[in-house]
């Protein structure tokens, strides 16, 4: 059994890539058993025809893409996070796949039999995963009301096809992922649901207090309105007088804290002339100021870091500017001679955030270290030998 099932793996994987550079039509069965290195009758052993090799390629396919879906979507919160992931999982498998997607293409998307195949209905199977997300979408009100998921999931699959064609008849060898963004961008703008500005008073703060409590000990997405409610001292509809749903609260809660990292480090930290001493101090205030506010690190880093949706908002704007403090330290450091003149102060700057936050998940998951303050000094240390190399 399983050395048939690996003959007719490879058949399909020669014919595909056959079928892809010479069409289908040019394509013979000889040709495909040649590539192989077998017989043509040990083809017919697995295949009626050559049409039934042709059909065949996309089912293994799509399971496959069906597979990288429900792994890459387990744990993923949102249903805008979801569809972006789907479309980029599509795009990219088709990028890194060009005999199939040339194949899909040109012998398959104009073939009317193909419509009509056992496969077409698995194709069905995984573009359901969208469908799933756009409903979602709705009924969260993270979408338009009234969104037609069988529009949506026409203008997703379409766009893609004809992104591809373009490239792949102009032979185009620039990345492809700056067009995808783009189209990323359109959709998520195409989609969205507009939200207003809430309100702001003390029964807001407390929603907000409730919230970060809640969320820091549930998690975002097992934290109910109920509950926000509850410890706010408030009634449900009083909450949606200030925020239009639970996501607008997680969005929201980090601001204070965020501008109160950025004011921190505001004229007179910039006054220091010594860029290490600067590099220093930041790490370690933002170290500490982490340890001290435990429920704010555990928002930004188990519900917000990960999520896409996140980086759409304007409060993702007082992320980037805080981290824009390390950036600056470090090219201030670099044209000072203080740093190496080799280094990337983009590069080092993700180098020292992301080392941050998987030690604040390793703190907050599993509480180690026990005290995160510890981690300062090494941290600092491995940070700016790479800097001096």
């Amino acid at each position: 059994m399983g050395n048939e099932t690996s003959t007719k793996s490879l058949i399909l994987k020669s014919a595909e890539e056959l079928f892809s550079v010479k069409g289908f039509e040019s394509t013979t069965i000889s040709e495909i058993s040649a590539a192989v290195g077998i017989s043509e009758s040990t083809v017919y052993e697995h295949f009626k025809n050559k049409e039934d090799i042709l059909f065949s390629v996309p089912m293994a396919r799509t399971r496959e893409l069906i597979q990288i879906n429900e792994d890459h979507l387990r744990g993923l919160k949102g249903a805008r996070v979801k569809l972006r992931k789907l479309v980029w999982n599509y795009f990219e498998f088709l990028v890194n796949n060009l005999s199939y997607t040339k194949l899909l293409l040109f012998e398959l998307r104009g073939n009317r039999d193909f419509y009509r195949t056992a496969v077409y209905e698995e194709i069905k199977t995984f573009t359901r995963t969208f469908r799933d997300a756009v409903l979602e979408g709705t009924a969260s009100g993270e979408f338009r009301p009234l969104l037609n998921p069988r529009l949506l999931l026409n203008l997703i699959f379409g766009a893609v096809d004809l992104i591809l064609i373009t490239r792949i008849v102009k032979g185009a060898t620039d990345d492809p992922y700056t067009c995808l963004e783009a189209f990323l961008d359109f959709l998520d703008n195409a989609i969205a649901s507009k939200r207003s500005e809430p309100a702001v008073n003390d029964k807001r703060g407390r929603i907000l207090d409730a919230a970060t409590a809640a969320f820091s000990k549930s998690g975002y997405s097992k934290t109910r309105i109920q509950e926000i409610a509850r410890l706010a001292g408030v009634g449900d509809g009083t909450i949606y007088q200030y925020f239009k749903n639970k996501q607008e609260i997680l969005f929201t809660l980090p601001i204070e804290h965020t501008k109160n990292l950025i004011s921190i480090h505001g004229k007179p930290f910039q006054d220091i002339k010594d860029s290490e001493l600067r590099l220093i101090v930041l790490i370690t205030d933002y170290i500490n100021f982490c340890e001290m506010h435990r429920d704010y690190a555990s928002i930004v880093l188990l519900e917000l870091r990960f999520n896409r949706e996140f980086y759409t908002t304007e409060v993702y704007s007082l992320f980037r500017e805080f981290a824009l403090i390390f950036y600056d330290i470090i090219k201030d450091g670099i044209a000072r001679g203080h740093f190496s003149q080799d280094v990337d102060p983009y590069i080092a700057m993700k180098c020292i955030l992301g080392a941050i936050d998987h030690s604040i998940l390793s703190w907050i998951m599993f509480n180690k270290p026990e005290r995160l303050a510890s981690l300062s000094e090494p941290l600092c240390d491995l940070i700016l030998c790479g800097l001096k190399a």
